[in-house]
C-alpha cells in the first residue's frame, strides 16, 4: 500500500476546497450505480457490481490564499458491515466524531460492538442483509423475496432484537429486494410501527426503498457516496473530496464506508480537522428530514403477526 499522506497535506487540500473559487464545471452528483459492498464475514459475499467513478472535472484548483469557510456544512458517515471482525470494529467505534455504525444482525461480535459504539456516543443502526441480483447467499437475519409477510416481519424483528441500541435500519446488499414494492412496504410498515428510520444504501439505481419509505411518511434518507469501493488512500480521498463538494453545494451529504484498515486510517487523520474547515460530522438522523403526513394507512395482515400489541425499547 502506498504511503499514507500526512494530515497536514490532507487538511491543506480540504481547506482549499472551502476557499472562494470558481470551478471550470459543476461536478455531477454522486452516481447511484450499484456498488460493491465487501463484508468482513466469510459467510457474507459482496454483490459484484460497478463502482462509482469520480468526475474528471473535480480536480482541486490551485489557490494561494486560504480563508475560513463562510458557512458550516454537515456530513454523516455510516460505517457498514460491523459485527464480525472484533478488532476492526473496535477501531471504528473509537474513531473521533459522531459516526453512525451499522451492525449486522446476529453477528458474533455485534452486541459488544454496538455497546461500545453506544458508549462512545455513536448512533447504532441495523445493517439488514437483503436478497440481491446475483443471488448470493445471505447470512442470518437476511430478508428475501421468497418469504411470506409473516416470515419477513418475524425475521426483521429477530434481527432488531439481536443488536442493542438500534435506532434505524439500512440495507446490506439488497440490489434485488429494494426494487420490489411489496417487501419494501412490509419493511417500512414495520419500521414505522417501531418508530425507526431507514437509510437507502442505493446498491441498485432501481431501488424504490427510499421512495417507499417517503410515501409512508417514514423518516428516511439515501446515501450520496461510497467512500471505499477502491481501497487506497488516494481513491478514498477522491471520494471524500466529492462528499464535501456535495455538502458544500447542498448543505449536507451522506457517505457509507467500511471497516477497512485504509478507511480507518484515512478517517483517523481527517476527522479531527473537519471543524476548522467549517464541516460538521453529525449522526445520520440529523440529516433526515421530518416526513410529511401520509394519507396511506400503515397496516399489516396476519392474525398472529408479531406486530400485534408489541412494543420495543429503542435503547435496551
Amino acid at each position: 500500500m502506498k504511503k499514507f499522506v500526512s494530515r497536514s497535506l490532507i487538511l491543506l487540500l480540504l481547506s482549499v476546497m472551502f476557499a472562494p473559487f470558481q470551478l471550470a464545471a459543476e461536478p455531477a452528483p454522486a452516481s447511484t450505480t450499484a456498488t460493491t459492498e465487501i463484508p468482513l464475514s466469510p459467510q457474507l459475499n459482496p454483490e459484484l457490481s460497478g463502482q462509482e467513478s469520480p468526475s474528471s472535472s473535480t480536480a482541486l484548483p490551485s489557490h494561494s490564499t486560504l480563508r475560513p469557510p463562510t458557512e458550516i456544512v454537515r456530513i454523516a458517515i455510516i460505517i457498514d458491515d460491523l459485527g464480525y471482525n472484533l478488532r476492526r470494529g473496535v477501531e471504528v467505534a473509537r474513531l473521533p466524531g459522531a459516526l453512525t455504525l451499522a451492525v449486522l444482525p446476529h453477528s458474533p461480535n455485534g452486541i459488544a460492538l454496538a455497546e461500545l459504539g453506544h458508549q462512545q456516543g455513536k448512533l447504532i443502526m441495523l445493517h439488514t442483509p437483503m436478497s440481491n441480483l446475483q443471488q448470493l447467499p445471505l447470512d442470518a437475519g437476511g430478508l428475501t423475496d421468497q418469504m411470506t409477510q409473516q416470515e419477513f416481519v418475524d425475521t426483521l424483528y429477530s434481527g432488531l432484537d439481536s443488536i442493542p441500541h438500534i435506532q434505524g435500519v439500512n440495507n446490506h446488499m439488497g440490489s434485488y429486494l429494494t426494487q420490489l414494492p411489496e417487501p419494501m412496504s412490509w419493511l417500512m410498515d414495520t419500521l414505522a410501527r417501531e418508530q425507526l428510520f431507514f437509510v437507502d444504501s442505493r446498491t441498485s439505481p432501481d431501488s424504490i426503498a427510499w421512495e417507499t419509505a417517503r410515501d409512508l411518511a417514514l423518516p428516511t434518507q439515501k446515501r450520496d457516496i461510497f467512500l471505499d469501493n477502491e481501497r487506497t488512500a488516494e481513491a478514498i480521498g477522491t471520494q471524500f473530496d466529492q462528499l464535501l463538494r456535495i455538502a458544500k453545494r447542498r448543505g449536507n451529504a451522506i457517505a457509507i464506508g467500511h471497516p477497512y484498515p485504509e478507511t480507518v486510517a484515512f478517517l483517523t487523520e481527517v476527522l479531527p480537522g473537519l471543524a476548522e474547515l467549517g464541516v460538521e460530522l453529525v449522526p445520520v438522523t440529523q440529516l433526515i428530514p421530518k416526513p410529511a403526513l401520509s394519507s396511506k394507512p400503515v397496516l399489516l395482515e396476519g392474525k398472529n403477526s408479531a406486530l400485534q400489541h408489541r412494543t420495543r425499547a429503542l435503547n435496551k
